[in-house]
C-alpha cells in the first residue's frame, strides 16, 4: 500500500487527484496539503512513502519544500509548466505530471511506485555482485551517496545508491524511515527498551548489533509501531 500525500495550492486540483488517486486500491491517501508549512507539518506526522506535489506554490515552490527533507519521501510532480523538467530530474523524482493528469498517466506513475515486494537488491565490487533479498534487510543507513547495508546476510554491505532512491524500493511496512539518515524493518526488532535522556536502544531477531536512537527518532519509531 503507498501512502501518499497530495500538496497542491489550488482545491479544485487537490480534488481532482484524489479521484483519480482513490481509483486505485494500491493506495491509501494519508491528506491534502496547500502550502508549504501543511505539507511539512503532514509529512513529520504521517511519513509518506510518497508526494505528489505541485511546483509553482502560492507560498514557495515543490523543490523548497523538498530542500528540507532528507531523505525525502519518493516524488511525483504534478504540474502545468513543462519547463521544470531538468529541475525535477535533478531531485531524483519519480515521474513529471503535466495538468490535467490522464487516469492513463497517472497508472503509468503508480507503476513505477509500486514496490519491488519479494525482490532483492544488488551491491557491486571489483570482487563481483552481491544479491540481497529485500527482506532479509534490517537496516539501512545513509552515506552520502552511498547507503550502508545490514543484515542477517548482508553485514556492512555498502550500496552505491542515495537513501532517498532506495526508498521506493523498501515496501513499508514493515520498512521505515526513524531519522532522515536511517531505515528500520520493523518485523526484525526483537525488544526495544527505555534508556537515560529519551533514547531508545533497539536489539534485532539476528546479528545485526544493537542501535541507539536519539529522542525524535525514538518518537518516530513509537508512532510506527503503535
Amino acid at each position: 500500500m503507498l501512502r501518499v500525500l497530495i500538496i497542491d495550492d489550488e482545491a479544485p486540483a487537490r480534488r481532482y487527484l484524489r479521484r483519480l488517486l482513490e481509483q486505485s486500491p494500491s493506495v491509501r491517501i494519508e491528506g491534502e496539503a496547500a502550502t508549504l508549512a501543511q505539507a511539512q507539518a503532514m509529512i513529520r506526522e504521517h511519513r509518506p512513502d510518497v508526494l505528489f506535489l505541485d511546483i509553482e506554490l502560492s507560498s514557495g515552490t515543490g523543490f523548497d519544500l523538498l530542500a528540507d527533507l532528507e531523505p525525502a519521501p519518493a516524488v511525483v510532480f504534478v504540474t502545468a509548466h513543462d519547463d521544470y523538467g531538468a529541475r525535477a530530474f535533478d531531485v531524483e523524482a519519480v515521474d513529471y505530471l503535466l495538468k490535467p493528469v490522464s487516469p492513463d498517466r497517472l497508472a503509468q506513475a503508480l507503476t513505477r511506485l509500486q514496490p519491488r515486494t519479494n525482490s532483492y537488491l544488488t551491491t557491486r565490487s571489483r570482487n563481483g555482485t552481491r544479491i540481497i533479498k529485500i527482506h532479509d534487510l534490517t537496516i539501512a543507513q545513509a552515506q552520502g551517496d552511498y547507503v550502508r547495508l545490514h543484515g542477517a546476510t548482508s553485514t556492512n554491505e555498502l550500496m552505491h545508491i542515495t537513501l532517498k532512491r532506495l526508498v521506493p524500493q523498501l515496501p513499508s511496512p514493515p520498512f521505515y524511515a526513524v531519522s532522515r539518515s536511517m531505515i528500520i524493518n520493523l518485523d526484525h526488532i526483537a525488544h526495544v527498551s527505555q534508556r537515560l535522556g529519551e533514547q531508545t536502544e533497539i536489539t534485532f531477531i539476528n546479528d545485526v548489533a544493537p542501535i541507539v536512537l536519539g529522542r525524535t527518532a525514538s518518537q518516530r519509531l513509537r508512532r510506527a509501531m503503535a
